[in-house]
């Protein structure tokens, strides 16, 4: 009990009890996460997943008799308010592209890297246990969660584009090593790494905005998918999502970018020809 009592406490968590907890100001608050007493500012989406942790922790802990009574149970999930997530516009995903220099070894591994991941929208995870073997001339092969595998297919140009960093590129420190993606010490890539060079990407393309992750390469890869015309059904089991509800997540850039779509062609300016109006008569005086 003396360890279950020392983990719950790295979970706890002060937040301000005059701040109403589902409107944050600007969307984050400063909560105490044990930082030497200096506050750290989380999301209040953290806060929900902290909750979540807790209220599944202790009825496990009730389940195998560690504890009598199940003090999550009056513990409320916070709400949290409606967000989305934004995307990659053509020109951040060429400037992060250019930033890589291809003439080297780690520079080709992260153009690859962010190829592979605009062309599939695999997770950061799958990436990283991508082998050799699970690589085809139009498709690859991840395992998603579960251990529950699938094939994403690839353009011909992604498919050549990871045959030569495969052949040309990829320097494993173990020569039985099947990993893909290997770091500068001859090791397989983690997830960590993976979200530490796409900060380095970022810095170097200057990209503001929006946050350069795997995640949000992720939400890039469907909603262009949606918008060339494919369908959500295919989607969902390309990104290995269990039901259509989650993909439906995902469709949030989407929707609000299809909706300004031509707009001025209903544009109530337009209509009337106020600013044209207005020119004429300048003309005139």
């Amino acid at each position: 009990m003396t360890l279950l009592r020392e983990e719950m406490g790295k979970l706890l968590i002060s937040v301000d009890p005059s701040q109403d907890i589902a409107h944050p100001p600007a969307g984050r608050r400063a909560v105490n996460k044990g930082n030497g007493g200096n506050p750290v500012k989380i999301s209040v989406l953290t806060i929900k997943g902290y909750v979540q942790v807790i209220k599944g922790f202790f009825p496990w802990c009730l389940e195998e008799e560690l504890i009598e009574k199940d003090p999550s149970k009056r513990l409320k999930l916070p709400s949290v308010p409606d967000y989305m997530i934004p995307t990659f516009t053509h020109d951040h995903i060429r400037s992060m592209l250019d930033a890589c220099d291809l003439s080297t070894i780690l520079g080709y591994r992260d153009y690859t890297i962010m190829l592979v991941l605009l062309e599939t929208g695999i997770r950061v995870s799958e990436l990283c246990g991508l082998q050799v073997q699970d690589v085809f001339d139009d498709h690859i092969r991840a395992f998603g969660k579960g251990k529950k595998e699938r094939e994403v297919g690839v353009s011909p140009q992604v498919a050549k584009q990871l045959w030569k960093y495969v052949n040309h590129y990829r320097k494993p420190a173990d020569e039985g090593e099947q990993r893909i993606f290997i770091n500068r010490y001859g090791q397989p890539v983690t997830p960590n790494g993976v979200e530490q060079l796409l900060v380095d990407v970022k810095n170097k393309a200057g990209i503001t905005g929006v946050r350069v992750s795997a995640h949000t390469f992720r939400h890039t890869f469907s909603r262009m998918y949606l918008e060339q015309g494919g369908e959500i059904y295919k989607l969902s089991r390309l990104m290995g999502h269990s039901s259509v509800e989650v993909t439906e997540e995902y469709l949030k850039d989407f929707k609000l970018r299809a909706a300004r779509q031509g707009q001025g062609k209903f544009s109530p300016v337009n209509a009337l020809d106020l600013l044209g109006k207005r020119k004429k008569n300048r003309g005139k005086s």
